[in-house]
Parts: structure tokens; sequence; C-alpha cells
């Protein structure tokens, strides 16, 4: 039974998932294919029928549910597009600081629309300053969400519109329902922590422990997701786990007289924590697969992690069937897969070892394993686990635009341990801290909390700084070797050699690491990063980058960002094209600032094999990379010059100059005032990085784009 309802679970996430990417007539045609794969296995093999007939269930049951879950509910919402309405909405915990100055971003709970009643998610950009909890008033005009990395995150959270603020903003009062308590309570808590810990060392903390990130800076966000363990600070399953462990302790098989008070406490704290953190999915999931668990500790029933899995995707997709379009469900999902194919193979390995040395040793009876090798057997499995686990989640990272860490499996052994004593010290530090007689151990606990974080980012830093964690490999060639080692895998499993699969797994993923990396030398990535209209320019060669900067924080923020998704490269050198130039944000070997420069023509190298020319007007700035002979360009301010220049691609921004002459333009603007006057030139548009991969001499090619019809 166990399997069955684990083969129908997962089976009716991936049809959830299929449905919301894919056209209804694309998505019934992948079903048909996997269900035909499926009732051929169940034909074919007994073995496979158990597991088969229940997914084939699964997949048409995903499907029925979301087609008349968006029939239902998502159409209609959507249909309120492109009309004003007078709302009153509750602002949402996930309110940040905008673009805009005195402006937040946030989802808005819309309770009323032109004075009917309704509950209806809303994502709006340029809100006046608001927190979250607060009860406004205002005229909204609500419109479709943008087309960016950003839309099925929100499906997943039941937001389906977007919103523009109008007028008459008021501000009623604050909310004092329960979410929006815990929400003050946990930024409370996170706030306590900074008494007496660095704040840089209290926001890893509070992020580890409460899931809340407005005291992380970004250095420490920055240098654990290089290290490949950004999952620290993000509460999920491993933190549940270890919260959870706090009180079992004692617990065993046998039932006492203190077993259902220690589940039922376990299961109250469990409840509160979850609210506590904000509920994100890779919360939700593991507090549903733990509630599983310590329900049937209750019944002596013996827990099964996949079924628990299984059920905790139907419970969030029967909830919201876009639930697993977010990156932390699959993150989340895919995780404990590979952990729990680790710890199948660690037991696989462990008999074996059993058997031979007892046949070696003593042929009649099963003989306990010498220490030593038990500890091997212990280190290759904390091994096996990191590697697997870093491998499950490593097609989501990609398909989402990340680049995976190539130290992520020596920064988890080195410093997921210290997780354990991080979140344990940190809840005695907050206890202690509301109670002033125990104040000298609020100080003792702090200061062996503080030692215990001081070590957990040095090795961070440490693992951060290796060279294979900023190798950063192309997605398309990423992909294909991991389907390359699934079937390696298939083939092992099948002949029942999978023990081998690791030593051969490991000296495979080592040639493909050699071969990507010399596939990528001299290779140019181009990209546009930043708000639109307005980007800056990357430039990536050889894990070192050149940035062509044309103003505000934003920006400055969104490099950063794409360069440390990227393998983290050098920032050899940032070009200035403000002609007015302001604060940089950016910190770089070379600095230029083209202002500084003399008016006219100036040739510089600033890559090993890209070029630039920089020349300076009056009243703008033009910057040609010179890849090769395959030129590129960007601009800043009113370009007037006597001839056109021609190039192979212009990086546009607000305006896009009669004075150059492209072959292609490039932008991250959907709708730019320019378009009209781009003639017959083929343009490019992505919302979030438009991107040319220039290999010098040989090929360019777009990645992430979408031609624009020029109107």
């Amino acid at each position: 039974m166990t399997r069955k309802l684990a083969g129908f679970g997962l089976a009716f996430a991936l049809a959830e998932l299929a449905a919301a990417y894919l056209p209804p007539l694309a998505s019934l045609l992948t079903a048909a294919l996997f269900i035909s794969l499926f009732l051929f296995a169940a034909f074919t093999q007994r073995r496979a029928a158990r597991f088969a007939l229940p997914a084939v269930a699964g997949l048409l049951a995903g499907l029925v549910w979301s087609a008349a879950y968006q029939l239902a509910v998502v159409k209609p919402a959507q249909s309120l597009a492109g009309q004003t309405y007078a709302c009153t909405a509750i602002v949402q915990p996930d309110a940040e600081t905008s673009w805009q100055p005195g402006n937040v971003r946030a989802t808005l709970l819309i309770t009323q629309l032109d004075g009917r009643k309704t509950s209806l998610k809303v994502y709006c950009t340029d809100l006046p300053y608001s927190e979250a909890g607060d009860i406004i008033t205002g005229q909204f005009q609500l419109q479709p969400l943008r087309a960016d990395s950003y839309r099925m995150s929100r499906y997943a959270k039941g937001t389906w519109l977007g919103a523009s603020y109008q007028a008459d903003y008021i501000w009623q009062e604050t909310s004092d329902a329960l979410p929006y308590r815990l929400y003050h309570l946990r930024q409370a808590f996170a706030k306590r922590l900074t008494t007496y810990l660095p704040q840089n060392l209290a926001g890893v903390e509070a992020a580890m422990l409460l899931g809340e990130k407005s005291e992380l800076t970004d250095e420490w966000s920055d240098t654990f997701r290089t290290a490949g363990i950004a999952h620290l600070l993000a509460v999920s399953g491993l933190h549940v786990a270890l919260l959870c462990g706090l009180f079992a302790m004692g617990q065993g098989r046998r039932r006492s007289r203190f077993s259902v008070p220690r589940v039922l406490l376990q299961i109250t704290v469990l409840l509160l924590y979850m609210g506590l953190t904000g509920l994100p999915f890779s919360v939700f999931r593991a507090g549903v697969m733990f509630l599983i668990m310590l329900v049937g500790s209750l019944l002596l029933q013996p827990p099964d992690s996949l079924t628990a899995l299984a059920l905790a995707a139907i419970i969030m997709g029967v909830q919201q069937p876009f639930a697993p379009c977010d990156i932390g469900f699959q993150l989340s999902v895919c995780g404990v897969l590979g952990v729990l194919a680790a710890s199948a193979l660690a037991k696989r390995q462990t008999q074996f070892v059993q058997v031979r040395y007892a046949a070696r040793h003593n042929p009649r009876r099963q003989t306990a394993l010498p220490l030593p090798l038990a500890i091997v057997l212990r280190a290759v499995d904390a091994v096996q686990t990191a590697v697997l686990a870093t491998l499950a989640t490593l097609p989501v990272l990609l398909l989402h635009g990340m680049a995976a860490s190539g130290a992520a499996v020596p920064a988890n052994l080195l410093v997921v341990w210290l997780l354990g004593p991080a979140l344990r010290l940190g809840i005695l530090a907050l206890v202690l801290s509301f109670v002033p007689v125990l104040d000298p151990l609020f100080h003792g606990a702090s200061l062996l909390l503080g030692i215990v974080l001081r070590l957990m980012t040095t090795l961070a830093a440490w693992c951060a700084a290796l060279p294979v964690a900023h190798i950063a490999l192309p997605v398309r060639y990423t992909l294909w070797v991991l389907a390359v080692f699934a079937v390696l895998a298939a083939l092992f499993w099948r002949t029942r050699q999978l023990r081998r699969f690791v030593p051969v797994g490991f000296v495979c993923a080592v040639a493909a690491v050699m071969l990507g990396s010399t596939m990528q030398r001299d290779v140019v990535h181009l990209a546009m990063v930043g708000t639109a209209g307005n980007g800056c320019v990357v430039a990536v060669q050889n894990n070192r980058a050149v940035v062509l900067y044309r103003g505000s924080a934003a920006n400055g923020r969104a490099v950063q960002q794409y360069l440390t998704q990227n393998g983290a490269p050098e920032l050899a050198a940032v070009i200035d094209l403000r002609t007015e130039p302001g604060e940089m944000p950016l910190q770089a070997a070379q600095l230029l600032t083209i202002a500084d420069l003399p008016q006219g023509l100036t040739h510089l190298q600033l890559l090993d094999t890209v070029e630039v020319d920089l020349l300076h007007t009056n009243a703008a700035a033009l910057a040609v990379l010179d890849v090769g002979g395959w030129h590129a360009a960007a601009s800043a301010g009113k370009l007037i010059l006597a001839d056109p220049v021609e190039v192979d691609l212009y990086c546009a921004g607000g305006s896009c100059p009669e004075a150059i002459q492209a072959k292609a333009i490039l932008c991250n603007q959907q709708t730019p005032k320019w378009l009209s006057k781009a003639g017959d030139t083929p343009v490019y548009y992505d919302a979030e990085t438009p991107t040319a991969v220039v290999r010098p001499g040989k090929s360019v090619v777009y990645e992430e784009v979408q031609p624009l019809a020029v109107q």
C-alpha cells in the first residue's frame, strides 16, 4: 500500500507541473506518453505494476484537478485584469523596498473590490510605503503578471494578477490576525539575536532559525550561495528534523507512559514553528511529513519516508495545483529523493560488506563489523548523501537559471554538522533572553553561539573561495551530462551493480567538468542585467568580468547577484558610462569613469580576447566591445555622431540612437519606445538577463530570449 500511494502522489505532482507549464494539448500528449510507458511496464513486469498503475491514476487525477482549478478559480480572477477598482487590502509579509524611493513592492490580499467582499491576491510594485499587516484602501489597476522568472512562483502562492497603484491611498489600521502576529514575533526574535551577536552573525542565525532574512547581509548570502550551502539559510526539512529531534530524546521503539505526551509536545512545537517561519513550501512539506510520522508513531506504525513525501505532495497539490511550480517545492522534493536514494544505497553497501566480512571471518553467523570499518562506511554514507542530494537538486537549479557550486559537496560535509548546534544554541539564547534573572546564562549561550557561527561562516567562506566553486558550465551541457548519469544509474541498477555507480559516476563527473571547462575557454557571455530600460552590460570570459555600468543602486545589486549565480568571476573592471557620475555600488580591480577620460576615442584591453573602445562626447558615452572581430555596443546619454557606428549587436537601454547601426538589438524591455524605429533589425528580448554567447571567430548564440515584432 505504501509504495502505491508513493507512485500516485509523485505522479500527481508531476501532472500538475506539466499542466502549469505546458499548453493543454502538449500536457495531454506528455501525459499520454508517460501513461503508455507506465502501462507497458505494468504489463511486462509484475513488480512494476505495484507502482505503475497508481502512477497512471495519479497522472490522470493531477490533470483533471489542475484543469478544474484553472477553470473555477484562476480564469475568473484573471478576467478582472485591465480595470481600475477601489480596493481594501492587507499588505502581506513579503513587503520589501521597491526600486522607487519611498515605495514598496508586496503581495496584497484584497478583501473588498468596489465594495464587494472577495479574497484575491495581487502583486504590486509601486505601493506607497506600508508594512506587513497594514490594512489599506486605494485605487488600483489590475493587470496580468509580468512574464518573468517569478510569475510561476507567484502562481504557486495563489497570486494571479499584478496591481498598479493609482490614487487615494489611505492607511486604516494594522491587522491582528495570527499570520501577521507571527510575522512581527519573528522580527522581534531576529532583533533579539542582535543583542549580543554581531549583526552579520545575527543575520545568519535569524535566517537559519527563523527564516527571517531582513538582518542577513548580502555578503554572507552571496558567500553561502557560492559555496553551495544556501539551503542552510532557508528553513527546510533539515531544520525541522533537527527541531523535532530536540524533543525526541529518550524516545525508542517501545511505548512508555511518556510516549504520548512527548509526541503531542512535538506536534505542538512543530505547528508553532511552521507558523512562525511563515510556512514556505519547504517547511510545509517537511512539516506534513513529520506530522504523518509522528501520528504513525502514536499508532505504532513504521514510518515510510517516500510515502510521507508523496502524501505531503498530494496535500499541497490539492490545496494549490500550482504548488509544484515553486522552486522551494521542487528543491525540497528532489532533495528528499536524493537523500532516500543515498540511504537505500548505503543500506545495500552495508549488507554487502557484512556478508563478505562474515563469510571471511565467521561463516556460521553474522559478525559485527570492526569499528574502523564501520567508521569508513559512515564516512562513505555521508559523502554519498551529499553527492546524491546535490545531483538531485542540480536539474532544478539549472532549469531556473541558477548556477550550481562545485564546492557544494565539501561545503555540506564541513558545515552542515554545525547547523544543529547553531539552532539549539539559538533557541536557548532566545528563551534565556526573556528571563532577566538568567542573564549570565544568556551571555554564555550567546558567546557559544557566536563561536559556532564564526566557525560556520569561516568554513563557508573557505569553501566559496575554492576554485571549483567558480565553475559555471552551460545549462544545456550540464543537463545533457545529468541525463547520461541517469542512464548510467539505470544500467547499474538493472545489472544489480548499483554500489559501483558512485566511483564510476565520480570519474565521469570529473571528466565532464574538465571537458566542459575546456569547451568554455575564451567563450564570452554578454548579458544585460538590471532594471528594464537601463540595464548594465556584463561581459564574462575565463572567470573574469567587465561591467558597462549605466547607473542606479538596483543595477549594482542585480550585477552582484548575476555574478554570484554564474560562478562568481573576478570583477576585473567597471566602466561607468554616465556623463554625470554618482555613487558607485560596485567594487572592481579597475574603475574607469567615462567623464574622467579625455573626449574622443580610448582603446583598452581588459579581458583575454576582448578589447574595448570608449567614445566620450559632451553629452554621451559609447562603449564598443571587440570579441575576435565581432562587435557589441552600449551607450548612455544622447549620442550624436557625424558618421554612424556599425556593430553586430547593440545592447539597448531607454533609447536606441540612430548613430548606431546594428545587425541585432538586445533589450530587457518588452515594449521599448524605440521599437518602431528598429526597422528590419531583429530585436531580442528577455525580462531578466538576455544573453549572447560568443565563441570568438566561430558562433554567436542568443540565450533565453524571444524576438520582438517591430511595430
